[in-house]
């Protein structure tokens, strides 16, 4: 069985599985001494792995940083300002109401004296709780001078309007106080923060940096589909099965994901799942081809036909096939905004944008967010599907350099 390292369903928290985003990184490190941060975009576009990912470096790994950091998860039942507390306590308290004890697990355990402490989180109070803990007489006790306890919170846009009254409080009574080390950081789909901003102008001021995070570029994604592809070879190679796969999958593989992180995962998992499937001891441009109706009709196909029915609902069908039709051949997709405002109305292009269809990966394109999308919209539009026409269409339609279309594997 072969190995398939592809894990398009996971956040990618471990160094090991981590690719790219050194540049994120580094701003991140440096703009977490001036203040909060904020990650957004689209669903799938690697947040999440990147917020695991600071953390750790803001912990010490691979840097010769020594702060304490906790990370939740925010979610729709999250109504009120003390529900939002209790969220980040639960990671850092521990409260035994029986023997009136509560401590904090941060690296050093320490006791928390205070019978208020006790009586506030029994009553609900969470926020006077969250306030209490987060003061200098106690942080020094688990923080090194100069360093930050950063309290990470994923799926920021399922409860914006908590988190801003939560992010408001706790900002200003910390630095009423002198206490400099805590951070906020923020992760969630676009436009999150736009909401917060919206409840409460004046949190904007504790924000040092907003990252709007982009696809992975062509070295990045490449680098990513070759590790995992040469794991499946050496793997492979181990239970004394050749196999080898085809330099070109690597560009084909980028351009019909446009780099995005989750996309370029899932169209790797169904290449290896094909050849698994279907072998001849080649992962290659046909395992690619059969991999795209796989997306486009089975493993997608829910998540797609919603996103056109409500395209459809909102009446905004025929701007999206306009502009698509008026697309470059080949991917990822781009059409120059100066072209695309002339082609439909402008709203519509907002609409687009909003509601995470397009993006503007240059200051002079649109481009579509999930290629696939795309690639199931021509696809319905044929009169025939096989493998024949869906290859001419996705494969061949980029000239071939002269090494791509000769190439031959080599004999092992």
């Amino acid at each position: 069985m072969l190995l398939n390292p592809f894990t398009p369903s996971e956040i990618a928290g471990s160094p090991e599985e981590f690719f790219g985003r050194s540049r994120e990184i580094r701003i991140l490190e440096r703009s977490i001494q001036q203040g909060s941060v904020v990650i957004q975009g689209p669903v799938g576009i690697g947040k999440s792995s990147l917020l695991s990912r600071i953390r750790l470096h803001m912990e010490g790994f691979d840097s010769d940083n020594k702060s304490k950091s906790i990370v939740v998860a925010g979610n729709k039942n999250i109504e009120t300002i003390d529900q939002a507390a209790h969220l980040l306590l639960s990671e850092f308290i521990s409260v035994d109401e029986i023997k009136n004890e509560a401590k904090i697990k941060l690296g050093n355990i320490v006791e928390v004296g205070s019978s208020e402490v006790i009586h506030n989180f029994k009553e609900g109070r969470h926020l006077a709780v969250l306030k209490r803990v987060l003061n200098e007489d106690y942080l020094q006790r688990v923080l090194n001078d100069g360093d930050y306890l950063i309290l990470a919170i994923d799926e920021a846009d399922k409860c914006p309007v908590p988190l801003a009254r939560l992010m408001r409080s706790i900002c200003t009574v910390t630095q009423q106080q002198g206490v400099k080390g805590v951070r906020f950081i923020l992760s969630g789909v676009t436009p999150f923060i736009e909401e917060i901003i919206e409840e409460d102008p004046g949190v904007n001021r504790f924000f040092s940096k907003r990252i709007d995070l982009a696809p992975l570029s062509s070295d990045e994604s490449e680098d990513l589909l070759e590790t995992k592809l040469n794991k499946v070879v050496q793997h492979a190679k181990s239970l004394g099965v050749n196999i080898i796969f085809e330099p070109i999958i690597l560009k084909r593989i980028y351009e019909l994901s446009g780099g995005h992180p989750h996309l370029l995962q899932l169209l790797g998992y169904h290449v290896i799942e094909n050849e698994e499937t279907n072998p001849d001891g080649k992962i290659d441009r046909y395992d690619l081809v059969n991999s795209i109706r796989n997306i486009c009709y089975e493993d997608r196909a829910t998540v797609y036909n919603s996103i056109l029915h409500k395209i459809e609902v909102f009446g905004k069908l025929e701007s999206l096939n306009i502009l698509i039709s008026n697309m470059a051949n080949g991917f990822p997709s781009r059409i120059s905004r100066s072209a695309a405002r002339k082609l439909v109305d402008p709203n519509d292009i907002d609409w687009f944008i909003q509601n995470s269809i397009l993006s503007m990966p240059t200051a002079n394109h649109y481009g579509l967010i999930d290629e696939f999308l795309r690639a199931k919209m021509i696809l319905d539009s044929l009169d025939t599907i096989d493998e024949q026409v869906e290859k001419e269409v996705y494969l061949l339609n980029q000239v071939p350099t002269p090494e791509e279309e000769d190439w031959e594997p080599d004999d092992m």
